[in-house]
This record gives C-alpha cells, sequence and structure tokens, in this order.
C-alpha cells in the first residue's frame, strides 16, 4: 500500500495486506507509531515493518487515539513530547480505550534521565524507551510481549 506522508489523511496506515493476497492463518500483529517529526515517525514505520508487524502512523497523540478507537493496535509507540511532556496522558487514555484488551504501551523520547523514565511508568506506559530506537531493541520487545 502507497504511503502519503504529506496528504490531509488522520492515520496513515502501512504493511495492510493487499486485495488478492493470501492471508495467513494469524494476522499480523499491529503497532501504532505516534511521532510530529515526519523523518522519526518514517524511520519507525519502516523499521516495524521491517521486523513483520503492520505499522499504523499517526502525527500527534490525538490522532494515535483516534486510530485506536478505529482498530486497536497490540502495541503503541508514542513520543512523549519532552520538554512539554503533553505525550504522558495518552497511556490513560489509550489504556481507556483499550480497555481490558492487553496492549503494550511504549514512552519514546529523547530523554533518558531516570525521572522520564519514571514519569513514563508512573503514567501508564509499559517500557520507556530513548530515541534512537535500535533495530535488535525494538524486534526483542515487540517478539517478546506480541507473540
Amino acid at each position: 500500500m502507497k504511503s502519503d506522508w504529506d496528504g490531509a489523511h488522520e492515520a496513515v496506515v502501512h504493511g495492510t495486506d493487499e486485495p488478492g493476497e493470501p492471508t495467513s492463518a494469524s494476522p499480523r500483529k499491529r503497532v501504532l507509531i505516534a511521532d510530529p517529526d515526519d523523518a522519526a515517525r518514517r524511520m519507525l514505520v519502516n523499521l516495524v515493518e521491517s521486523l513483520g508487524y503492520v505499522a499504523v502512523a499517526a502525527r500527534s497523540t490525538e490522532e494515535a487515539l483516534e486510530a485506536a478507537r478505529l482498530a486497536l493496535p497490540d502495541a503503541a509507540l508514542i513520543d512523549i513530547g519532552a520538554p512539554m511532556l503533553e505525550g504522558l496522558p495518552a497511556a490513560r487514555c489509550m489504556r481507556e480505550v483499550a480497555g481490558q484488551s492487553a496492549m503494550l504501551l511504549i514512552a519514546l523520547t529523547g530523554w533518558g534521565q531516570p525521572q522520564y523514565r519514571e514519569m513514563a511508568l508512573a503514567a501508564g506506559y509499559d517500557v520507556h524507551l530513548v530515541k534512537p530506537v535500535g533495530v535488535d531493541q525494538l524486534g526483542f520487545l515487540l517478539s517478546m510481549t506480541l507473540a
């Protein structure tokens, strides 16, 4: 599926099966990526897709919540937006959208100080990752939780 990164779409879905393609016995896991930076979002989408997951991209936490309401992801990588930390409340909202369904919530930030990790975990994120995220790091995390 061809994506339109600069278009007016609220959320851009990547990696979905094209019509006519055979489907596997178990559907691929969906990973929602929310990052306002176009380059970072593209990199994360490519990374997630290279690991074999379906990537759903959003430009903001608001778009991410809307995308989650439309089709609940198995995991969400959300830029928490330091220094304003506007992505912290998104964890609570994502948990509300998920209800009783399990969803891995990963906070992304450029800040690795312990206080930001503690704030992310206290807000409801399962994991705090510092950018740039490595393929081995993300692959291991997703494979252990989305198996």
